[in-house]
């Protein structure tokens, strides 16, 4: 009998003994993982941004859709109308303040006059803010004349009473030049009617 031999190539027992499982290690480098984790965090980054950047374009969008619906629900013609008065008013206040009331000079000179004394002639000039006046006058006596000094020094509202040109005339009358300035406060037009407010 002949032996029995099989033709086969395929071994049926591992070639060279026992093999052991060989693992397979991936070598990774440092660079290749920053890479990776960069990457990832801006690729998050990015769309945590147009997120964010939708977001606000529909915040914006949607104020400005509440901006036109104040702006529709307010009036133009009310506007308008309130904005003419706040003008009225502020031309109002503006004249108010600097209106003067030159009858309360008139009255002052006319209260704190001696009896003797005439005005022949009356300047006022407020050029510089501060009411100034020039008057041609005659008195029958010297001492009424002092007199006249004594009063307007006295007086709070007329500043830097002077006397001056005094001279007699033909027919015995002393003749004189004053001038002095008035206190602005005396004839401002608020504060006369702020006292008046007062007083009643």
């Amino acid at each position: 009998m002949q032996p029995n031999f099989q033709t086969s190539f395929i071994p049926k027992k591992p070639v060279g003994g026992d093999v052991e499982k060989i693992s397979v290690v991936h070598d990774t480098d440092i660079f290749t993982l920053a890479a990776t984790i960069v990457f990832i965090v801006t690729a998050l980054l990015y769309g945590g941004l147009y997120f964010y950047k939708n977001l606000l374009v529909n915040q914006i969008a949607e104020a400005n859709k509440q901006l036109e619906d104040a702006r529709s629900a307010i009036l133009p013609e009310k506007i308008k109308e309130l904005l003419d008065a706040n003008s009225r008013i502020n031309t109002a206040s503006i004249l108010l303040e600097k209106h003067l009331v030159n009858s309360r000079m008139l009255s002052l000179l006319g209260d704190l006059s001696v009896k003797k004394l005439k005005f022949n002639d009356l300047n006022y000039s407020n050029k510089t803010g501060s009411p100034t006046i020039k008057i041609n006058g005659e008195v029958q006596t010297y001492n009424a004349l002092a007199k006249q000094q004594q009063i307007f020094t006295e007086s709070e509202y007329v500043k830097n009473p002077t006397f001056s040109n005094i001279a007699l005339d033909a027919n015995g009358n002393i003749k004189f030049q004053f001038t002095s300035t008035i206190e602005s406060g005396l004839l401002s037009y608020k504060k006369t009617i702020e006292s008046l407010s007062v007083n009643q």
